[in-house]
């Protein structure tokens, strides 16, 4: 490998010659240079600030709670854990109120589909012809005739009630 410009290595260039600070001919490698050792300096011992009789004080006093402290916060802490039971009721009574109102969408879903069964098997079981005849033969109706029929105006309705007798159109 040849070194190139800056220290890098062109590792393309296997073949073409070695410069000699590369490696030694030879069995006689030099010798690495001991270095001495150093003895670490000791650090000067650090003299701790005397600290007065007051600052000592103050520093215990920041360090306690006081009572009324330690009260506050018995009292928030009652009211968190009375806010999280609260919660939990409320959450399970919801969970309680969703499960009976699928269980009552369930049972209306029931009695639909069983009130569409009895519906088709009343609507299967009529025979229209049998009316018709027992109408026209046993009791004597009859389809009525275009002077029997009287037409009025809706105005808007779906249907009209008839609160008086209708009108003899003769």
């Amino acid at each position: 490998m040849t070194k190139l410009e800056r220290g890098r290595v062109n590792s393309s260039r296997r073949t073409v010659g070695y410069t000699t600070d590369t490696f030694e001919d030879g069995n006689a490698v030099r010798r690495i240079a001991v270095e001495p050792q150093q003895i670490p300096e000791t650090e000067p011992a650090r003299l701790k600030p005397q600290v007065s009789r007051q600052t000592r004080k103050n520093r215990v006093r920041a360090t306690q709670m006081g009572k009324g402290y330690v009260l506050f916060l018995a009292v928030v802490c009652a009211a968190i854990v009375g806010m999280c039971v609260v919660y939990l009721q409320m959450q399970t009574t919801i969970t309680t109120q969703t499960k009976d109102i699928a269980s009552k969408e369930r049972e209306l879903s029931d009695l639909k589909a069983d009130n569409d069964a009895y519906y088709n098997t009343t609507i299967a079981s009529v025979d229209m012809e049998a009316i018709k005849d027992a109408a026209l033969n046993r009791l004597g109706m009859k389809y009525a005739d275009e002077s029997q029929i009287i037409y009025y105006d809706t105005s808007g309705s779906s249907y009209v009630r008839q609160y008086k007798d209708v009108p003899d159109a003769k």
